[in-house]
């Protein structure tokens, strides 16, 4: 090959390089100038955790966020994360993780850190327990260090008594701890909940984690969800998948509808979102058609604990909770007075 011909490859060579360079130094420089508001000074800046939905994280520096996508910069690249697929990001200037608004004593409500589903299931699922009765078995799981806890009524409808066996970590394992000294405090029969107490004596030294009830009210169709429960007896199932409906009315009333496996025995348990909130009680599962679950939303459940006084327990009644009066005794000369009128 010729000189010439060497050098005249070398140069077109060299000019491609420049070209290339040239354009991913545009590509570069156009990122911070993309439409959408700049962060403000309330914004999170500097590092940030950006939690996707598939559940990976990543830790880098802040550039810009917009209405549509989060720029990071990685140190050794850039890129752009669209804001349908981030589930949550924090600033490592922010130490609060869990932010709590405690309600009446007996629940909370609140914002939880994202994370992977088998790291939430590490951290909630001892919470989760069997509630057995001579009827059948369903799930619960506790709203209070006093030891509160959430099931459906249906799985402790016309019984007194009740079994709620307990799944304990040991140092080799899990141990099984059944209570039987548990009370029936409220039943609201329309909403399919209940609300039971153990006792704390009987429990003894283990302490209880209470979940966290989620705050935010707006449940996303397609969103991530996971439930624990003892579908058919089987302990400490989990299984998980998406919300498929937020707006499924059965009988005027509304449910979440999901695509997590739910099987009898699952009733009662909770449905957590991605920040291992619950956002429903698990109340149905259709046996014959694979992929319809249903839930009761946490509002209602927030609802029912925030009244539960007036769904208060009748022993005399165990069937319903809710006590009809008579109508008020008129007597004849009551009636005829009326009819002169």
């Amino acid at each position: 090959m010729s000189r010439r011909l060497r050098n005249h490859q070398s140069n077109r060579s060299g000019r491609r390089v420049k070209r290339l360079a040239g354009v991913f130094a545009a590509c570069v420089l156009a990122i911070p100038c993309m439409e959408g508001p700049a962060l403000s000074a309330e914004e999170p800046a500097g590092k940030v955790t950006v939690t996707l939905s598939g559940g990976a994280r990543i830790d880098a520096e802040l550039l810009r966020r917009t209405d549509d996508r989060v720029i990071l910069d990685l140190g050794h690249d850039i890129i752009s994360i669209p804001a349908g697929r981030i589930l949550d990001m924090r600033s490592h200037a922010d130490e609060e993780t869990l932010e709590l608004d405690a309600t009446a004593g007996i629940f909370s409500v609140g914002r939880l850190e994202a994370a992977p589903v088998s790291e939430l299931v590490g951290r909630h699922g001892d919470s989760v327990f069997m509630v057995r009765t001579p009827a059948g078995l369903g799930s619960g799981f506790f709203i209070s260090e006093e030891g509160h806890l959430i099931t459906n009524y249906h799985v402790v409808e016309g019984q007194t008594n009740i079994t709620v066996t307990l799944f304990i970590p040991t140092g080799q394992g899990y141990e099984r701890r059944e209570l039987k000294r548990v009370r029936i405090l409220a039943m609201h029969p329309l909403r399919d909940l209940a609300l039971l107490q153990i006792d704390r004596e009987e429990l003894g030294a283990h302490e209880i984690s209470p979940l966290v009830i989620s705050s935010d009210r707006d449940v996303r169709v397609g969103e991530a969800v996971f439930a624990i429960g003892n579908p058919l007896g089987l302990e400490r199932s989990v299984t998980q998948g998406i919300v498929s409906s937020t707006t499924r009315t059965i009988g005027h009333l509304r449910f979440l509808q999901t695509d997590a496996s739910i099987n009898p025995g699952n009733s009662g348990g909770p449905i957590f979102n991605a920040r291992g909130e619950v956002v429903g009680v698990v109340c149905a599962g259709a046996t014959f058609f694979q992929g319809l679950a249903f839930g009761i939303p946490a509002t209602d459940l927030i609802d029912f604990l925030d009244n539960w006084d007036a769904y208060l327990y009748d022993p005399s009644q165990p069937q319903n909770s809710i006590t009809y009066l008579p109508p008020p005794f008129r007597s004849e000369n009551e009636n005829a007075l009326q009819g002169l009128e």
